[in-house]
């Protein structure tokens, strides 16, 4: 058989070489988009396949996407190579067939990798983007693949985070070394330009027992990695000589764009390299690991703060933390982090991690900050000790002395996510964050962890394929970082709560509020509600007491159905309950009566900004909000960011409509109680 050097990439030469090696099992191509690994990967199989006549599965986690995607590559490598008239395509059931030998490459799905079976007659596996595999997909494909010398399986992807379970439980267990670029086929070495790569790497031998001989001996280097980038493509840069491939000036030019806007996603995809993709609506917007992240060691003269937070799916989350005054400014610094997963996600086996982790670093003393939620009493424990009082008793017994600041409530999601970001932002002056470049873990939390629609953190549920344990992916690690920041710039956070941007509504530079377990003798209740107020649901609900107004709850949610306004208002259970709308809820309204008699419409008005600006100096005056919901409650604190963010201009209108609608209410009716019936009244 005769190749033209021409139709192949340099990943395709090194396919070439290793598909002959049978010491190899494992060969792994990964790297940037556009850097021709699934291409490389269908021609070389189409060729081995009518050289060797060997069979070949490949497969991709979802079936649905064969089709389109590397079925298609395969055909379109087949008639790039001139060879589509030796094989039959079938594509209904997605299997090639080899017409001189009969040799197969079948495509798969895999939704369940207890489906796996029959693989001992096939030479050769393909994983294409293996990324999408669970790490039990791989384990029994490897499990089954078996009966056949020189089996190999050959598994293609892009790099997406560092925390994936092929970089933690296959790159970093292996010891590795780097490989010479060359290839040599037919007794010649082909020159360094066709064969550039990335990067070639192999692990490290093994000595293994020989079951029957009872021998030891060395098992060979058996898995190859292959690091490629669009710049190994030659048909995206072109030839090294100028003289075939296709120089994709479009393609280049937008990996140029990606490198300028977006340097993370243009380290995965186009770099190769691992790293997080940033969807443009996480929690830390503005967390940048280029710009956040450094080498940050431990300064033995600062005192070691700790955070901790007591989930133990997928581990428990412990990190470390110390503050410097540099000249004007408060430079907070992330040392450290321990991720207790399985078998030392207990209370105990995680503390005892923590204190091993400090006496590394000669540290006898921490101050303790983390989730106040961790104080209730534990029924685990036999003398019900709460996580708290567990894990600051087993740091003791293992001699580290303990300063507990643990809060005993938790800040605000929202607001305390917006003052970190702020900060990162630099907007304000004095304060910065940097984290430890070995961080790894909490980076990747910080770059991952999404927001979700009321502005507090997305916590998306996984399951466990093997444990069939369903727990929070993301956003641990980040509730340890909010605890502490809060905690260690306390005074800052709450100037940053209560005169935050456009305060429209602060009384002496600060909101106020009222204390929550004072007994009061309040004299009206009323609760305001405006079903449609920029695409969203909002609701107001206060007490008089005396002169002020108690704002006990509030609502401020995308726009939700009249059955979920209904049980909302039910819920509320108002004596006394308005809605302003516009007339095609006034049916909802008087159908409502039956279950809620003190329910009435008003109409909308016109001009919802002139109602703010007028009804804004009696909220300064006379309204109290209440600090315990805003720390923690998610609704609440999403509705009072919204309304601390308005401005005329702004879309952050919603909570000051409602609100404003409500006082106009109060002033008109709300201390007198006497309330007149509206000609809107009549209407519905």
């Amino acid at each position: 058989m005769e190749i033209n050097f021409k139709k192949l990439n340099p990943v395709g030469f090194y396919l070439l070489r290793f598909l002959q090696d049978l010491t190899i099992r494992f060969i792994i191509l990964f790297g940037g988009s556009s850097s021709g690994k699934s291409y490389s990967v269908a021609q070389i199989i189409l060729i081995f396949t009518l050289w060797e006549g060997s069979n070949t599965l490949v497969m991709r986690k979802v079936g649905a996407s064969i089709r389109d995607s590397i079925y298609q590559d395969f055909k379109t490598a087949a008639d790039q190579l001139g060879i589509t008239n030796l094989f039959r395509f079938s594509d209904g059931v997605k299997t090639i067939t080899c017409l001189s030998n009969g040799a197969r490459i079948v495509f798969k799905g895999l939704d369940d990798s207890e489906k796996i079976k029959g693989l001992s007659s096939f030479k050769r596996v393909v994983l294409d983007e293996e990324s999408e595999f669970e790490e039990e997909d791989y384990k029994q494909i490897r499990k089954r693949l078996r009966g056949m010398e020189g089996q190999q399986i050959i598994t293609t992807f892009n790099p997406i985070k560092e925390t994936h379970w092929i970089k933690t439980q296959i790159f970093d267990k292996e010891k590795w070394h780097d490989i010479p670029k060359t290839v040599e086929i037919a007794g010649r070495e082909l020159p360094p330009q066709l064969t550039d790569v990335k990067s070639i790497r192999m692990n490290e031998p093994k000595s293994i027992l020989n079951p029957r001989t009872k021998e030891i001996e060395e098992h060979p280097s058996d898995t190859v990695v292959i690091q490629t980038t669009y710049l190994n493509n030659f048909w995206v840069v072109g030839s090294p000589d100028g003289t075939y491939g296709f120089y994709d000036e479009q393609c280049v030019a937008d990996f140029e764009r990606d490198r300028l806007n977006d340097p993370d996603y243009y380290n995965v995809y186009a770099l190769g390299e691992w790293g997080v993709i940033r969807t443009g609506s996480e929690f830390f917007s503005s967390f940048n690991r280029g710009v956040h992240t450094g080498v940050c060691e431990y300064d033995p003269t600062l005192p070691v703060h700790l955070s901790v937070d007591s989930n133990v799916l997928p581990y428990i989350s412990i990190t470390y933390w110390q503050i410097a005054l540099e000249g004007d400014k408060k430079h907070i610094r992330q040392i450290g982090e321990t991720c207790a997963d399985s078998p030392n996600n207990t209370v105990r086996k995680a503390a005892k991690l923590v204190a091993k982790r400090l006496h590394e670093m000669g540290v006898d003393k921490v101050i303790l900050h983390g989730d106040a939620s961790t104080r209730a009493a534990n029924n685990i424990d036999d003398e019900k000790r709460s996580f708290h009082d567990l894990f600051i008793d087993t740091l003791q017994k293992e001699g580290i002395e303990v300063v507990d600041k643990v809060s005993n409530k938790n800040p605000s999601v929202p607001m305390s996510g917006e003052f970190i970001n702020a900060i990162f932002d630099a907007v304000l002056p004095g304060l910065q964050i940097t984290i430890d470049e070995n961080c790894k873990v909490s980076t990747e939390d910080y770059m991952s962890v999404q927001k979700d629609v009321n502005g507090g953190i997305l916590k998306t549920k996984v399951k466990n394929k093997i444990t069939m344990q369903t727990y929070e992916e993301h956003g641990h690690i980040s509730d340890t970082f909010r605890y502490v920041v809060v905690d260690m710039l306390r005074e800052e956070f709450l100037l940053f709560s209560n005169r935050r941007k456009r305060n429209l509504y602060a009384k002496d530079g600060a909101i106020h509020f009222f204390n929550p377990d004072t007994k009061c003798a309040y004299s009206r209740e009323i609760a305001y509600a405006m079903p449609n107020v920029n695409g969203k649901f909002a609701l107001v609900h206060g007490k008089l007491c005396g002169e002020k107004w108690h704002i006990l709850d509030v609502q401020l949610t995308e726009t939700a159905s009249t059955d979920e306004i209904k049980q909302i208002l039910i819920d509320t259970a108002s004596p006394q309950t308005i809605i302003e709308c516009a007339p095609a809820y006034y049916r909802f309204v008087k159908d409502l009566r039956k279950e809620l008699p003190g329910v009435r419409a008003m109409q909308e008005v016109p001009d919802i900004d002139r109602r703010i600006a007028a009804t804004s100096d009696f909220v300064k005056n006379h309204l109290l909000f209440n600090e315990e919901r805003l720390n923690d409650d998610v609704v609440y604190s999403t509705f009072m960011a919204n309304l601390l963010d308005y401005n005329k201009d702004s879309d952050c209108k919603e909570a000051s409509a409602v609100l404003s609608g409500f006082i106009q209410f109060v002033v008109k009716f709300g201390f007198s109680g006497n309330v007149a019936v509206t000609t809107e009244d009549t209407n519905d």
